[in-house]
């Protein structure tokens, strides 16, 4: 998992390193997985990659195909994005 930071003995998860889990977890590609969503494959490269947020938007998207809330999805990159500022 490349997307982690560590933050004064905490390590935060980018919601990317669960999406790139469970695209492996399904055996498919991340462009199968993008097509389930309805978004690019740009889209879940990136944030696989750490380099985008979950939006709420998306997060609507994953909960629909993954069956975890949007709520779980919003709160991860929250939790992420909290760590982060603090380092």
């Amino acid at each position: 998992m490349g997307n982690t930071t560590e933050v004064k003995d905490l390590i935060a998860f980018h919601p990317g390193a669960y999406v790139e889990e469970i695209v492996d977890d399904l055996n498919i590609t991340q462009a199968e997985f993008a097509e389930r969503l309805g978004v690019s494959s740009k889209i879940v490269s990136n944030i696989i990659n750490g380099q985008d947020s979950v939006s709420a938007v998306t997060a609507d998207k994953l909960a629909k195909v993954t069956g975890v809330s949007t709520e779980t999805w919003l709160n991860l990159q929250a939790q992420y994005d909290a760590k982060i500022a603090k380092s």
